[in-house]
């Protein structure tokens, strides 16, 4: 149990979950959709094709190198698995954020702000939960809005240099 975590440690606990929701990026979106090209029961895709087992495996194997860079670093051995743990969280978090915007009609790339920026936060914090971390609510929501910052400014870069076709 990792218990109650400072607001440092849940920075450094949450960067992970950055660089995971991050790296898939870099495949441009190519790969092997999760979904299988599968539809649910509205006949929308589950997922879509953006969401495949390469950028998974890319983002998780992102996510856990910047967890034990941060682990060593700070000389943190518990830091390592919360990262790691928090990356998977992102990465899920994000694959729900998918499914909702299928099950409302909005097509891969198109913008639902907040859900863009805040499911895979979610899905990380969940996941820190679910491995035994406490984060302070009041760190978790101050959080928030750095997140989204951080989240638009990266997505906006990312555009810039030809890596996403849209900025968001």
């Amino acid at each position: 149990m990792a218990g109650v975590l400072s607001p440092l440690e849940t920075a450094a606990a949450l960067l992970p979950a950055l660089a995971a929701n991050g790296a898939p990026v870099l495949l441009r979106g190519r790969g092997t959709p999760l979904d299988g090209g599968r539809r649910w029961l509205d006949g929308r895709p589950l997922l879509g094709p953006g969401k495949t087992y390469e950028g998974l495996l890319a983002g998780f194997t992102a996510g856990a190198v910047v967890a034990y860079i941060i682990s060593a670093a700070a000389a943190a051995p518990l830091l390592a698995p919360l990262g790691a743990a928090a990356a998977m969280g992102a990465l899920l978090g994000d694959m729900l954020g998918a499914f909702i915007k299928r099950r409302i009609g909005l097509p891969r790339g198109a913008p639902a702000p907040l859900l863009d920026q805040l499911d895979f936060y979610a899905g990380a914090l969940l996941a820190l939960h679910a491995a035994g971390a406490t984060v302070d609510p009041i760190t978790a929501a101050l959080g928030a809005p750095l997140v989204v910052l951080l989240h638009r400014a990266t997505n906006m870069a990312a555009y810039r240099l030809g890596l996403k076709n849209v900025p968001w």
